[in-house]
């Protein structure tokens, strides 16, 4: 199946029930939050145990089991902000919605992955196995790490974590009904930006709430309102860059050719 195909149904799609049905939309949303807290906890946990056997690999393990997380949120549909910035500035320039329309849902869709996330992860520090992290764990050098990020360099790998993203969707689009082939492209692409630290602005959502019911905010270095209000607001804004206007963007803009080169 084309990009243009499916990309076209699917933005029609997500229009007709923001307008129509906008809790239904919105609870798609919170469970896109909800899938992401428990692989991001199931991958941290993996990471911590890889990482004690084998020093160094920790952070594979755990973009290994992440990319899965991706998998789950196409074929359950869920709604996700990075992916729906992609469709809504594609949508945009075809002419399928209005940019302030598009933003809206963009906003709207990522403060109820934010509520998944919170309700998920504060459910999951309170089990055996979140209660039990401790500070050598990996997903505290994880969060301790990304805390401390440069605003510059939280800019750039939110670009280039949302390009990763949305490539990702763009391979499920094309692979239609068959989910082996939409299974392959997320895990063939994902584990590039969780491996690489890059930054997703949604994933951070789910990892910041996750750390602080785990370990309490003052035993985080940088876990600060301020900063952690620059470190959303950053990658947010990284992301809405890499997926809205250089992938949705450019993809938009080839699509509009008048022969049958389109993807």
């Amino acid at each position: 199946m084309s990009f243009s195909d499916t990309a076209s149904r699917a933005i029609t799609n997500k229009l007709d029930l923001f307008s129509q049905e906008p809790a239904r939309f919105a609870v798609r949303a919170i469970m896109a939050g909800v899938y992401l807290g428990i692989m991001t906890a199931f991958a941290a946990n993996t990471a911590t145990t890889v990482e004690a056997a084998a020093p160094g690999m920790g952070r594979y393990a755990f973009a290994a089991i992440f990319a899965s997380t991706l998998y789950i949120i196409v074929v359950l549909q869920g709604e996700l902000a990075t992916g729906d910035m992609m469709f809504m500035t594609y949508g945009a320039i075809h002419r399928k919605n209005t940019i302030s329309r598009g933003f809206a849902i963009v906003c709207f869709v990522t403060l109820f992955n934010f509520i998944g996330g919170v309700i998920v992860t504060y459910l999951i520090s309170i089990t055996t196995i979140g209660e039990a992290v401790t500070m050598d764990s990996f997903i505290y050098q994880l969060i301790s790490a990304k805390l401390e990020k440069p605003s510059g360099k939280l800019f750039v790998e939110a670009i280039l974590a949302n390009i990763v993203v949305n490539i990702a969707f763009m391979l499920s689009a094309q692979a239609g009904k068959d989910f082996t082939a939409k299974l392959f492209g997320v895990i063939l692409i994902i584990p590039a930006f969780a491996a690489m630290s890059y930054e997703h602005s949604i994933a951070n959502f789910v990892l910041t709430s996750l750390t602080g019911f785990e370990f309490g905010p003052a035993n985080i270095p940088g876990y600060t309102f301020e900063n952690i209000a620059r470190h959303w607001t950053i990658v947010w804004v990284g992301n809405l860059i890499g997926g809205g206007l250089i992938m949705g963007g450019i993809y938009g803009w080839l699509n509009l050719t008048k022969t049958n080169y389109k993807d």
